[in-house]
């Protein structure tokens, strides 16, 4: 039997405005995707038998429960086309640190099962829809590169945002922050004790006069999560400093956390951070933008 090999990319948030909760629960975005190749899942696919089975050496998790599982399912529901698969799943991207993994390897499913010879095939707009409502991060992985999401962050912008030459180090924290809590957390926030907001760090041309930053595109690296994940956590606002204190020229917290994406100007530098940070059991990922 032949077997296909997906890989699922993690992503990460360079800025993360919340801008108000809507009257049906959810929280209205302004937020930065951005891929990051360095690190993701795979899916090897066998087409055998009925129905769908997923088996995954790190996570015992029902296949029902997985989003692999909902994509093929909803996917089967939209169009009819329900192949029989087995899907060993590997996951690098850990859990609950903002990265996207689930959503990623949900995109994963649902473009194998578009492109499929014998699948019927769903429009753009209504593979999107299907994707959003799985979670409102898995139509950004049917994309192919940065993008601006509004509404809860299936209304996305494709967009150009050069960081060549630059090392990205992101540090992944052993510390589980859960979306939910986060999210509740920020609407219940006191705003008069709360952190005081900073404006992030802005990676834009040497021009600018600031020799800390070096980015060819306007970016400012910001997320409010941070106001009430990092007293909460202090475990990444340390990661975070860490980070800061050994040269990196921006460091910002992806999603709801945990991990911490950072860019460095020199790969060296980033790299002897990288194992300072190993030596305090925080596993990270390097990735130089060409």
């Amino acid at each position: 039997m032949n077997k296909i090999t997906l890989i699922a990319p993690a992503k990460v948030n360079l800025y993360l405005k919340i801008v108000g909760k809507r009257e049906d629960g959810y929280h209205e975005l302004d937020t930065l995707f951005h891929p990051f190749p360095a690190l993701a899942d795979t899916l090897e696919i066998t087409e055998t038998g009925e129905g769908c089975t997923i088996h995954c050496e790190q996570f015992d998790l029902p296949a029902e429960d997985n989003l692999i599982y909902k994509a093929w399912d909803k996917y089967a529901e939209a169009t009819g086309f329900r192949p029989g698969l087995h899907i060993e799943l590997t996951k690098r991207i850990p859990t609950g640190a903002g990265l996207g993994g689930g959503s990623s390897d949900a995109a994963s499913m649902l473009r194998f099962l578009n492109k499929h010879p014998d699948s019927p095939g769903l429009e753009q707009d209504k593979i999107n829809t299907l994707a959003a409502g799985l979670g409102a991060d898995v139509p950004f992985f049917l994309l192919d590169g940065p993008a601006w999401a509004k509404g809860i962050g299936e209304i996305l912008s494709p967009c150009e945002v050069d960081l060549s030459g630059l090392t990205a180090l992101l540090a992944c924290p052993d510390v589980h922050v859960n979306t939910v809590w986060a999210y509740k957390a920020w609407s219940s926030r006191d705003k008069s004790t709360n952190l005081k907001k900073s404006s992030g760090f802005n990676l834009t041309t040497p021009a600018s006069g600031n020799n800390r930053t070096a980015s060819k595109t306007r970016v400012t690296l910001f997320n409010d999560f941070e106001e009430v994940v990092l007293p909460k956590f202090p475990k990444i606002r340390e990661t975070k400093e860490y980070l800061l204190k050994n040269g990196a020229c921006g460091a910002v917290m992806s999603g709801s956390g945990a991990s911490v994406i950072s860019f460095f100007n020199e790969r060296e530098a980033a790299e002897k951070t990288a194992s300072g940070l190993k030596a305090i059991n925080i596993d990270s990922v390097l990735h130089t933008f060409s």
